[in-house]
């Protein structure tokens, strides 16, 4: 973002009143205070450690000495470097970088030195374009939604390759980055370059790959300038866009965004939420760019408000400013840390990269807004932020553990992360004064007897895991009482339905899917499923109204690598023919050995976007034999019947069968009549033998016919062909 001020009075000439009005509104101090629900008595702030959100990756900012130079600033100087990015005393604890990616590449190396140094410190490090070289670009309608510039038609593969240069030689100057992004700001491109969300997928979807080519970063989304707004050209077009294409959705790592403009409401987007992939709050300054009033007070408190609804009705993993040193930004023109700054201060210096939401009471009493965070250590952080006008007390517990120590840091109008070490606590909770307009950090320190690690400090903090029932079930969803802690996978809608269980009188309906990914998920108890180890995974699956008579459906392991990369492993895939359950079942399933976090089981279509129904999920002990939909084993009977023995005479026209008729007992293996289905030898059995019988029929060398042919005919279509082969070898895989 750049001249907001200028561009709020020149460039909202091209949006529509009602988009003018809603993100001036958005802006105002205190906008948020209708949307957030009235609490009429305290209550106490519980944190349950067995419920966690996304990961943290972190909090920074931008650095941009080209832009900043027009300022009298150019380069962040080492002292501003460390006091952002150090975390001792009076420092910042940042732990995120954004650059600028120069549509000249002499300028690169302008980005070069921060990012070293800052990089020396720990901080991840990413880049964003604001537009391609001049040679590949054209003016553009120098409106918010055509840009000042337009990228040519047919120079996508050049653009790439500029991405991918630059990518490569930050890289050699010893950076590691993270990820770069596709564009800043399409949709609010009246100073740069305009893409459409159309433009923006295809080019992710065609030359995603190319951008990454040879180097160790990530691919971002662009990064719209309103995430809040739901119109055809803006904001969150841009995300459903991408994660409606399966090409561009593989070739996006991660999703950027903005927060101009962007009430509390429009933070939360399952579909995006849902996607397996981290989302970035990639830029924002609130609540205003006046100049100086980075430490006006208690404005200042609106930007922990941003951050906290960013973190927990957003689900972000990571909180980006815009310039990190400015006159109403982290750090004031002379380098330090202003009120703004601290307010940040507050979540980046204790909830560092790695570390994860967890549950906990949001809104315990008027005014006050709490987040709770959990690290590899035996920490919990818990901020809280009141911003009504009177202190308060405030009652917080952590829910079955005994807290060791309690240590707090506080901003006021009086105080910048002021300690208080060592605070009373009972069991484990512990009560706390929260001044008016005031931001309040606790360290908390958990006890347990967990051992220490190999250099003698206390070892991690770990639940205990999950232990099997008398079945060896470690979950067992019948969706006869609620959903089973099964969430939406993109926009899509769960409910309880009795139309068609597959046992007792629910299950579980999923319908207004848009793409065959929208489906359901589940997050696995960390403690229990873990890397190498081995489980017995069921579902049972069906679909009724859809205009295919078959569909394949997915029992998917959903996770993130040590980097924080999501990743997707099946666990299996089977067809389902209408109106049959079928079970998705594979009784030694071994989780992948780089299964890091966030495991999760997923279901899913491969193909069409019906509705369809979940019955009967278990997860079990490895080598559990679960019952489910499948084929039965034959049934072997004994019947009497009468053998008969003719002699036949002719005569023409008039045939004449002269009996004869003895009792005989015989034994008769005979399938049961729902077994039949692929027994195309009609031999009673269903195995590979039917394949090579239903392959020599296709191919003309033999002819299936009389129950053979009905047995075959898999989709009872009344024809035998490929798809009766394809569905045939997925039953016996």
């Amino acid at each position: 973002m750049v001249n907001f001020k200028k561009m709020l009075k020149s460039g909202v000439a091209g949006l529509t009143a009602a988009t003018m009005a809603a993100g001036m509104a958005a802006m105002l101090p205190g906008n948020d205070n209708a949307e957030i629900a009235s609490v009429k008595a305290a209550s106490t702030a519980t944190v349950d450690l067995s419920k966690t959100y996304q990961y943290i990756r972190g909090f920074g900012g931008m650095n941009h000495p080209e832009w900043q130079s027009y300022n009298g600033g150019g380069d962040m100087k080492d002292s501003e470097i460390q006091t952002a990015f150090g975390n001792g005393a009076n420092q910042l604890g940042l732990t995120i970088l954004r650059i600028f990616v120069s549509d000249d590449k002499n300028a690169w190396k302008n980005a070069v030195p921060t990012a070293q140094k800052a990089q020396k410190l720990g901080a991840t490090v990413f880049a964003t374009p604001w537009n391609p070289p001049a040679s590949m670009r054209h003016g553009g309608g120098k409106q918010p939604t055509s840009g000042l510039y337009v990228l040519n038609d047919g120079a996508e593969g050049s653009y790439a390759k500029h991405l991918n240069d630059y990518v490569k030689y930050i890289e050699s100057q010893g950076i590691n980055l993270y990820s770069v992004s596709v564009q800043n700001e399409p949709d609010y491109s009246q100073e740069w370059t305009y893409w459409s969300p159309d433009r923006t997928t295809n080019f992710i979807a065609n030359y995603g790959q190319a951008v990454k080519s040879g180097t160790k970063a990530l691919l971002m989304s662009p990064e719209s300038f309103q995430y809040g707004y739901e119109g055809s050209g803006h904001g969150k077009m841009y995300y459903k866009k991408i994660i409606q294409n399966s090409k561009a959705m593989a070739n996006c790592d991660l999703f950027g965004t903005h927060f101009y403009g962007t009430q509390r409401s429009g933070m939360d987007y399952p579909t995006v939420e849902n996607s397996g992939k981290e989302i970035w709050m990639t830029e924002v300054y609130v609540p205003n760019s006046n100049a100086n009033s980075a430490n006006n007070w208690p404005e200042a408190i609106q930007v922990a408000e941003n951050i906290h609804n960013g973190l927990v009705v957003g689900n972000m993993s990571a909180y980006v400013w815009w310039y990190i040193r400015r006159s109403y930004s982290l750090l004031t023109e002379d380098g330090k840390p202003s009120k703004r700054g601290y307010m940040m201060a507050q979540y980046s210096k204790w909830v560092r990269p790695g570390y994860r939401r967890t549950e906990v009471t949001e809104q315990p009493q008027n005014n006050v807004l709490v987040s709770a965070y959990k690290g590899d250590s035996n920490k919990v952080v818990i901020v809280a932020v009141n911003k009504g006008s009177s202190e308060v007390n405030q009652a917080f517990s952590i829910s079955g553990q005994t807290l060791t120590n309690v240590d707090r840091y506080r901003t006021t109008g009086q105080e910048n992360l002021a300690a208080t070490l060592g605070m009373a606590t009972s069991g484990g909770g512990f009560n706390a004064q929260l001044p008016a307009n005031s931001v309040s950090t606790f360290v908390c320190t958990i006890s347990g007897d967990h051992g220490t690690k190999s250099d003698g400090s206390s070892a991690a903090y770990v639940p205990e895991p999950l232990k099997p029932d008398a079945n060896g079930y470690y979950y067992h969803d019948t969706f006869e009482n609620g959903t089973g802690n099964w969430e939406a996978r993109g926009s899509v809608k769960t409910e309880a339905s009795g139309r068609t269980p597959y046992e007792g009188t629910e299950a579980l309906v999923i319908s207004e899917r848009t793409a065959s990914w929208n489906g359901i998920q589940k997050t696995l108890d960390a403690t229990t499923f873990k890397a190498g180890e081995k489980f017995a995974f069921s579902a049972c699956v069906n679909f009724l109204d859809a205009d295919v008579d078959t569909e394949d459906f997915s029992l998917t392991l959903q996770y993130k690598d040590s980097s924080g990369t999501a990743k997707y492993a099946n666990i299996d895939t089977k067809t389902c023919t209408k109106e049959h359950y079928v079970q998705l079942y594979n009784a030694e399933y071994q989780i992948p050995a780089d299964a890091a976090s966030d495991i999760a089981l997923v279901i899913e279509s491969v193909n069409e976007t019906m509705n369809f129904y979940v019955d009967e999920v278990i997860v079990a002990k490895a080598g559990t034999a679960i019952n489910g939909p499948a084929e039965q084993a034959p049934v072997t009977t004994v019947v009497t019947t009468e053998a008969t023995t003719a002699a036949t005479t002719t005569e023409a026209p008039v045939t004449t069968v002269a009996e004869t008729t003895t009792a005989v007992t015989t034994t008769v293996t005979e399938p049961a009549p729902q077994n039949t289905k692929g027994d195309a030898d009609n031999n009673g059995s269903v195995n590979t033998a039917d394949i090579v019988a239903l392959i020599q029929h296709l191919v003309g060398k033999t002819d299936i016919s009389g129950d053979g042919f009905k047995n075959a005919d898999m989709n009872s279509d009344n024809k035998l062909s490929v798809i009766d082969l394809i569905m045939l070898k997925n039953a016996l895989s």
